[in-house]
C-alpha cells in the first residue's frame, strides 16, 4: 500500500461524517443483505455527505473486512441455524445406533442362550448314555 493511500484512509476514518454513513450502511448490510443496503443509501440523509455515492467504497471496505474473516449478522445466524440442526439429526443417529446395537445384542445373545441350551442339553444326553452304557458293561 503507497503511504497516499494510506493517509487518505486515516483522512476517512477520522471523519464523524464517514465512520456513522459507514456504519449505518455496514449494520443494513448485515441485517437485510447487500442489495437492501444499497436501496436504503440512494435514499439516505448521509448519501450526499459522501463523495463518490459511497456503496463502491462501502462494499470494497466490506470486502476488505469480510477477507479478514468478518462475515454478515445474517450469514452468521444461518450457519448458527444450520449447526443446531446438525447436533439435532446427530443425537438422532447416535440414539438411532444405539437402539441398533442393542437389538444385535439382544439377539446375539438370545442365539447364544439357544446354543448353550442345546449344548447342554446334549452334553447331558451325551452323559447319560454314557452312564447307561458304562453300568450295562458292568452288568454283563
Amino acid at each position: 500500500m503507497n503511504e497516499d493511500f494510506m493517509k487518505q484512509m486515516m483522512g476517512l476514518y477520522n471523519n464523524p461524517v464517514f465512520k456513522n454513513a459507514f456504519l449505518a450502511f455496514f449494520l443494513k448490510m448485515q441485517e437485510e443483505g447487500i442489495e437492501s443496503a444499497k436501496k436504503s443509501w440512494d435514499v439516505s440523509m448521509y448519501q450526499n455527505l459522501v463523495k463518490g455515492g459511497g456503496t463502491d467504497l462501502f462494499e470494497k471496505l466490506i470486502d476488505f473486512y469480510s477477507e479478514l474473516g468478518f462475515v454478515s449478522k445474517k450469514k452468521h445466524e444461518a450457519v448458527v441455524k444450520e449447526n443446531e440442526e446438525l447436533k439435532k439429526e446427530n443425537t438422532i443417529l447416535k440414539q438411532l445406533i444405539q437402539n441398533m446395537n442393542i437389538k444385535v445384542l439382544e439377539n446375539g445373545s438370545k442365539g447364544m442362550q439357544e446354543i448353550w441350551k442345546d449344548t447342554i442339553e446334549k452334553q447331558t444326553d451325551l452323559s447319560k448314555d454314557i452312564a447307561k452304557n458304562f453300568f450295562d458293561l458292568f452288568k454283563r
